[in-house]
């Protein structure tokens, strides 16, 4: 296995024997991916529904000319 792998496994594993002992830390990741999921669908709304997004212009005045 080339090194990068060792360095994931060594992490990983550590990560898992910090849940392992301190439940704390369990909540702290999953309340940190929950962070994620939040910001990536803000980021995907954002994107969508922002009134200068050109898509969505460009869709909308397709509508209003037909």
């Amino acid at each position: 296995m080339p090194s990068y792998q060792y360095f994931l496994l060594v992490v990983f594993s550590i990560i898992l024997w910090l849940m392992i002992v301190d439940p704390n830390v369990a909540e702290y990741i999953n309340l940190i991916f929950k962070i994620i999921g939040v910001n990536t669908q803000r980021f995907f709304w954002m994107v969508k529904y922002h009134p200068n997004n050109f898509v969505t212009t460009f869709i909308q005045n397709r509508k209003y000319d037909k």
